[in-house]
């Protein structure tokens, strides 16, 4: 072979091997991490019950109360088994907003089906004129699509 064509090709050769490598060859080991959605705690119609639940909140609800009339106007509520409610307060004619919050749980640990459950809650925090944490009640959600009503129990 000719001595110049062969360091030509072993220069060529040294010179690849010093490049670096393209991000579009990377090996799947070398690929970022993706990180995967936290595995749900309920399976089943109950799964499909509290993913309902968490995805929608409950609106304009009617919360038993002795006094006033207690309106959850929007809820959020975690799989951990939190929540959070915008709400208002009709003390005579003027409306007051304020907020609550706490942990809420299925009875007995599921839902009687995909679209309804008996939900127990325990309100640990409130701003709202005239209600005192801690409190405690307890209500059959049904889901209907993206609405959900609860009716006290």
């Amino acid at each position: 072979m000719n001595r110049p064509l062969l360091l030509g090709l072993v220069l060529l050769a040294v010179g690849f091997a010093g490049c670096e490598k393209s991000a579009s060859s990377k090996t799947s080991g070398d690929a970022e991490p993706v990180e995967e959605a936290p595995k749900s705690r309920f399976s089943g119609a109950t799964k499909t019950f509290v993913d309902a639940l968490t995805a929608n909140g409950i609106s304009d609800w009617a919360v038993a109360d002795d006094g006033a009339t207690v309106l959850w106007e929007t809820s959020r509520f975690d799989e951990s088994g939190t929540f959070e409610a915008t709400v208002s307060v009709l003390l005579g004619e003027e409306p007051f907003a304020c907020t609550e919050a706490g942990t809420w749980s299925l009875d007995g640990g599921k839902s009687t089906s995909a679209s309804v459950a008996n939900v127990n809650f325990e309100m640990s925090s409130t701003d709202c004129a005239g209600r005192e944490a801690p409190m405690s009640w307890r209500a059959e959600l049904t889901v209907d699509g993206t609405d959900i009503t609860a009716e006290m129990r």
